[in-house]
């Protein structure tokens, strides 16, 4: 009897203990990981073709499925119910590398839902750490993440850039753990003196992270004294450049003297602009919109 014990013991003793299983989080990241890596070695052999672009496409199919079951129904009002993978690709370019979830056009066919996982969120901005824009600390947090404009030029804005012209100060649903919104404008390019025309609404709750993007729908003005900023700073870039052209663009200290002027244009054109904004009424408009559409994604039916 003492034999068959101490053999029992030796028996647990040795057998490994079973792995636990993988979430589905886990389980999708670990495909998509893979998948995009054997992809990308293909691209980079000159290989992205025939077979490649076949499997491509039937993996897309595969992660849409996994996501659609991690996410579940998704109802926001003033969003279709049906959504579609918001990764495009797996190959390097466009659509590629985006915040994982399902991604639902608006009733008004302009605005735009992104549906993702608070898990997947923070596993995006722990992947993404290093291509943090160097001007900016890297966040720490999601709560962070959503206060900043590169987060969702990373996240849901593949072919533009995300500006920020101003943070609408939104109160958190109840049924939500975060909520943020900003006041911004896509540009390939330096917005410079460009007025905002989009509102950006985030809100986490029940474990999701809703990301809304909307068009402005008040009439947003501009005050004397931020154009006269960027104005200034658009003279002083022009000499810059005349100077530039003027050397053969040889001297590259008037070029960086150019483009530090523009960038300084723009970011006191910014700055103006929200210090102005705050004290008008189209700001409270927005900010009303922007909290309807919190109110709204916090409490989605599931």
């Amino acid at each position: 009897m003492i034999a068959k014990t101490a053999s029992l013991a030796l028996l647990l003793f040795f057998t490994p203990i079973a792995a636990t299983a993988a979430t589905p989080e886990e389980a999708y990241l670990s495909l998509r990981n893979r998948a995009t890596a054997k992809l990308r070695k293909l691209e980079a052999a000159g290989k992205a073709a025939g077979a490649a672009e076949a499997e491509e496409r039937k993996t897309l199919k595969d992660l849409g499925e996994k996501m659609e079951a991690i996410i579940g129904p998704v109802s926001v009002p003033g969003f279709q119910k049906l959504g579609k993978y918001s990764i495009e690709t797996l190959f390097e370019g466009v659509g590629a590398d985006q915040l994982d979830g399902l991604a639902f056009t608006g009733d008004d066919e302009k605005s735009l839902l992104t549906v993702s996982t608070q898990g997947l969120a923070e596993a995006f901005l722990r992947a993404r750490r290093k291509d943090w824009e160097k001007s900016e600390k890297p966040p720490q947090t999601l709560g962070e993440a959503l206060a900043s404009p590169f987060f969702y030029t990373l996240a849901v804005s593949p072919d533009a850039g995300v500006e920020k012209y101003a943070d609408l100060p939104i109160a958190k649903p109840a049924a939500a753990t975060l909520a943020a919104a900003i006041l911004d404008l896509r540009s390939q390019d330096d917005a410079g003196g460009v007025l905002p025309d989009e509102i950006i609404v985030a809100v986490a709750s029940e474990g999701r992270l809703y990301i809304a993007s909307t068009p402005v729908k008040a009439k947003i003005e501009s005050a004397p004294a931020c154009e006269k900023i960027w104005t200034e700073h658009q003279a002083e870039a022009k000499k810059a450049m005349e100077s530039y052209s003027a050397s053969g663009l040889a001297n590259e200290k008037d070029f960086a003297k150019y483009a530090d002027l523009q960038a300084e244009g723009s970011a006191g054109f910014r700055r103006c602009f929200a210090d102005h904004a705050k004290s008008t009424k189209f700001f409270a408009t927005l900010t009303q919109e922007a909290q309807a559409l919190a109110d709204r994604m916090a409490t989605a039916e599931r």
